[in-house]
């Protein structure tokens, strides 16, 4: 079985994404990046670095992986970032012979054109696969049959953990992952203004929207650590060790997977999330923490008060949910996905 795994970026989760998957036939199977020093774990040909954002560039890269695999001839061709691609409608997609097509999408973004779009790429693909089944089934009711839910599991070179008492007084407080809009770190900062149970707060990630000054600006420099830049591997792990509470104050536009909440499921955390689509769901069908109105700061101070009194202890329920994250579960789940569309 050889299968051609394809994305357009190798930063943040996308290289360990990868190099998992690479482990599912590590004799034939190979991956087809953007060029650079990062290590592949598996053969690898390197394209030019293309954000494919222009339809130019698009096109020539749709051109290069039909040229590759028209010589490499592999049974499944699986684009690992279907997000991406969505402003194209499927275009290129028929032109890889008898390869079967592979589409991962990691959010569901809303609008009709993304709906249109997902329809159309799903009609030339084998299979779409979902990160959450909540995504999996409104796509369903998009009219596409060809949809699969697979966990996105923890990377972490970690054991699973159990949940228990909070390992700080005041307890850590995680905001992990680059400081992008959508993620809604500012909402988090209005409402600790509000909170007057004593906590201690990490900011850890790259700085991208919200910058170092606008976090000073804050006013609670005290209680704050700031790590503002790209984490290793070993670094998210520490920090997500070290945490007691991870918090995830992301806006409405965000809904999928979240790496830190499956992280921090896995490292038996207490989860702050919202209450809107796939994170909400998850939170309260698993029972992994508490959840709060979307985008409403005071609503997440009452949230964090509670939970900084009230460490979640997981029940059965949530134990399973830990157990769903499993790295092992995850490819071997993408094998029998690859074996069923070659049959």
């Amino acid at each position: 079985m050889k299968i051609m795994y394809v994305d357009t970026s190798v930063g943040g989760h996308h290289l360990i994404y990868v190099n998992h998957l690479l482990r599912i036939e590590p004799e034939e199977s190979f991956a087809v990046l953007p060029e650079g020093q990062e290590q592949v774990e598996g053969r690898c040909i390197r394209l030019p670095v293309r954000s494919i954002r222009r339809p130019g560039d698009y096109r020539s890269w749709m051109k290069e992986l039909h040229r590759i695999a028209k010589h490499e001839k592999p049974d499944v061709v699986h684009f690992l970032d279907g997000d991406t691609m969505m402003r194209y409608f499927g275009l290129g997609l028929g032109g890889f012979g008898k390869s079967k097509i592979v589409i991962t999408y990691h959010h569901l973004f809303p609008g009709k054109a993304r709906e249109i779009s997902m329809r159309r790429m799903l009609k030339k693909a084998a299979a779409g696969v979902f990160h959450t089944e909540e995504i999996r089934r409104t796509v369903e009711q998009y009219g596409c049959g060809n949809t699969r839910w697979i966990s996105y599991p923890c990377f972490l070179k970690t054991e699973m953990q159990e949940s228990g008492v909070y390992r700080h007084m005041p307890p850590v407080l995680l905001s992990l992952g680059g400081t992008r809009q959508d993620k809604g770190l500012d909402i988090l900062l209005a409402a600790l203004k509000m909170v007057k149970t004593p906590f201690h707060l990490v900011v850890a990630g790259k700085e991208e929207d919200f910058d170092r000054a606008y976090i000073e600006r804050a006013g609670y420099r005290d209680e704050t650590e700031l790590i503002l830049r790209f984490l290793t591997e070993e670094e998210v792990l520490g920090y997500l060790t070290a945490a007691d509470i991870i918090v995830l104050p992301y806006r409405k536009v965000f809904d999928g997977a979240s790496g830190p909440m499956c992280e921090g499921i896995y490292l038996g955390k207490t989860i702050v999330g919202p209450d809107h689509g796939s994170l909400g769901s998850l939170i309260r069908q698993q029972h992994v923490g508490y959840s709060f109105e979307s985008e409403n700061p005071t609503a997440l101070a009452v949230c964090l008060e509670k939970a900084l009194r009230e460490p979640c202890r997981y029940d059965e329920t949530a134990r399973k949910a830990q157990k769903e994250l499993s790295p092992e579960l995850f490819r071997k789940r993408y094998r029998q996905l690859y074996k069923e569309i070659i049959k």
